[in-house]
Parts: structure tokens; C-alpha cells; sequence
């Protein structure tokens, strides 16, 4: 159930996560830095995972940040045991089943001409008729590439998906590792990978999240990774996460990953995530972050999730660069759990604000957040 409370120009959606609806396709699914909580995960519905998902996984060099990070989850804790192959499928029954290929587009979804690939692909799903679930995971393909790359890549794996509609095409965003222009169009072809899987009701393992966030226990709460060129602001790889232990990042990098590998695999098998389970302890989840409100630059609206560990009172206020009150503040009694804001980039009299850079200032409870939020007309 969805309900709305409106102040004048902004509303406060109380919704589901993506992660607290079983997923059945008629919604995205989105795997973020949200999913990493394994405690959340019953036993049974890792035992399902193990029992009944197999995967097609075909990455270069940065994916490898998946696989190593599943073992090292695995040498833990063997209730999290997984079956790597090379270029083949395990056969293990108590184990998450893995083909894994080292390779580029063209070995997943990319021919010398793309309608008329990906051959191999084809020939590993027709082999191995219980994978049902694939995905490709970049190198640097989106620091460079253009808005008609990525639109290649959608009409190529929705032929696949045509082809097989047994198998659960899971789409991915570029790491986050770069700077600069680089780091900039790789943010606007990630973002166009994250609307066309909201639009489509797609998959979506955010790589590039996962870079950008990291959880700070000395505060308890989580911390992203942020840079400004030119003017743009757009996430960057947590400097918590440096390192080239596997796939070049830290081995903390790749842990928390592979723990939203397993909350996807969860799902995907028919877990309904954390927010049920949280309902039927009463409780709540005990982390505050606020997000990058999107899109960024914009122009009619633009919205933030944010999620309260714990019922407080929310106060929102907008401010221009010269710091003067451009929306009025909001006061208001919030419930635990994730939110999302929403301003149609209107004054308090109801008038369209100009082009430039704002302030939206966020205090829940004990909490205060700033985001600079830009319009653009």
C-alpha cells in the first residue's frame, strides 16, 4: 500500500523498498548497498538459492571483484558455499552454481553485427538448460561509450530474454572507479541503465552503488562517495574501498558485493526481503542514509530516498545559493523505514524556481543531511 502526505511543493512517498516486494517481474528490481545485510536472509532461502539457482556469469577483469568475494564469504562461513567453474557448470547441490567466463561484450551479448549475435550465449544456455540467471558485468565500457552503445546492449538482451524466457537476464551499471569526464559520462550511462531497468522492470545489480557506498559503524550510518567536474556532481568509489586485492578494489569492496549477490539470488528464488521480515519482528531497520536525489541535473522534479531506523519527526527546507528560504519548512512525524522526497522545483508561493544550484536540508531525529540539488532550464 502507497501513502502520500503533501506540503505545497514537496511530497513524502511512503513506500516498499525494491528489495521488500517478492519480485514476479512486474516490478524493478534494484540490488544496491541496501542489499548487503545477510542476517536479513533466513537459512531456508539460502539453502533455495544453493537447491535451485544456477548462473551464467561472463565479466572482465573488475567483475572478478564478484567471484573472489564469494569465496572469501564462503571461507567464513561455508553455510554461504558456492561452486565456481571455469568455463563450465558445477554440478555441487548444496552449493550456488556458477559458469563463469572471463571475457568482453562480444563473448556475452556483442557479434560483429549484435542482431545477429551473441552466439556464445546461446550455445550456453542451450547446453545448460538449468541456468536461470545470467549477466555480463563491465570493465570501463561506460566511462567511453555513447547513449547508443547502451541502447545496442538493451535490444540485443532482449532478444535473448525472447529466446529464453526461463532465464532471468540480470542488467548491471559500470563501476565507479573513475574521474572526470570519464567519470561523469560513465554516471550518465549508468543512469541510463538504472531508467531503462525502472521502466522495463528489469534486474538491476548496481555496481556502481556498491562502489559508492560505504558504512561508517563508528556513526552507523552509511557514506557515499561523491565528486564535482565541471559543475556535475555525480558518485565515485568510496575511498574505503581502494585497494587491488581482486578485480582491482579491496577485499572489504568485494565482501560486500558478493553479499548483494546472494540478497539478488534470494529474491530472484522467491524471498520477499528485509521489510517482511522486519514486520513480522517488529522491528525496524536500524540504519539512517539519505541519497542523491535523481535525476541531477533536473528540470520538473527530482526525488531522494532516504531510510529512518526509527520513527522521529522530519523537517525539510530548500534554500538558493545566496542561502534564502526558497521553500518554506515542513515538519512532519515520520514511520521507520525507507522514504522518498520529491520537489517539483517550485517556491512556496507555487511559482517554477530558476536555474542554478539549491540546498535541500534534511533533519530526522538526531540526523541532519544536505543536498545540493541542481535545476536546470
Amino acid at each position: 500500500m502507497k501513502r502520500t502526505v503533501r506540503f505545497l511543493t514537496v511530497a513524502f512517498v511512503v513506500t516498499a523498498v525494491s528489495n521488500g516486494l517478492s519480485w514476479d517481474g512486474s516490478t524493478p528490481l534494484i540490488i544496491d548497498h541496501t542489499c548487503t545485510d545477510l542476517s536479513q536472509i533466513p537459512d531456508a532461502w539460502i539453502d533455495s538459492v544453493q537447491a535451485n539457482m544456477r548462473m551464467y556469469y561472463v565479466h572482465t577483469s573488475h567483475g572478478g571483484q564478484l567471484t573472489d568475494g564469494l569465496e572469501s564469504l564462503e571461507s567464513d562461513d561455508y553455510n554461504y558455499a558456492v561452486a565456481i567453474g571455469n568455463e563450465t557448470l558445477p554440478l555441487e547441490h548444496q552449493a550456488l552454481c556458477v559458469y563463469d567466463k572471463i571475457g568482453d561484450p562480444k563473448d556475452y551479448w556483442w557479434g560483429d553485427e549484435w542482431k545477429n549475435g551473441p552466439q556464445i550465449t546461446r550455445q550456453v544456455l542451450t547446453n545448460n538448460p538449468t541456468i536461470n540467471v545470467a549477466t555480463f558485468c563491465w570493465c570501463s565500457q561506460m566511462c567511453y561509450q555513447t547513449e547508443a552503445y547502451v541502447s545496442a546492449y538493451f535490444d540485443s538482451i532482449a532478444m535473448l530474454e525472447n529466446e529464453f524466457p526461463n532465464v532471468t537476464f540480470v542488467y548491471m551499471t559500470g563501476n565507479a572507479q573513475n574521474s572526470q569526464e570519464r567519470g561523469y559520462n560513465r554516471y550518465l550511462r549508468n543512469e541510463q541503465m538504472r531508467q531503462y531497468c525502472k521502466d522495463n522492470n528489469k534486474v538491476l545489480f548496481d555496481f556502481a552503488d556498491l562502489d559508492a557506498w560505504w558504512f561508517n559503524e563508528d556513526t552507523d550510518e552509511w557514506e557515499q562517495g561523491m565528486l564535482t567536474w565541471e559543475g556535475h556532481s555525480f558518485p565515485v568509489a568510496h575511498q574505503k574501498w581502494e585497494g587491488d586485492d581482486c578485480g582491482h578494489a579491496g577485499w572489504a569492496c568485494c565482501r560486500q558485493k558478493a553479499k548483494a549477490v546472494w540478497w539478488m539470488m534470494a529474491r530472484l528464488v522467491g524471498w520477499k526481503g528485509s521489510v517482511f521480515v522486519d514486520e513480522q519482528r517488529n522491528t525496524a531497520p536500524r540504519i539512517f542514509y539519505v541519497s542523491e536525489n535523481y535525476p541531477n541535473p533536473f528540470d520538473l522534479s527530482t526525488s531522494i530516498n532516504y531510510n529512518l531506523p526509527s520513527e522521529c519527526s522530519v523537517e525539510v527546507a530548500i534554500y538558493n545559493i545566496q542561502g534564502q528560504l526558497v521553500w518554506g519548512l515542513v515538519r512532519t512525524e515520520q514511520a521507520a523505514g525507507m522514504q522518498t522526497l520529491v520537489w517539483n522545483g517550485r517556491d512556496d508561493s507555487g511559482e517554477r524556481v530558476g536555474s542554478g544550484p539549491y540546498f535541500l536540508r534534511l533533519v530526522a531525529g538526531v540526523h541532519t543531511v544536505t543536498r545540493k540539488l541542481y535545476v536546470m532550464r
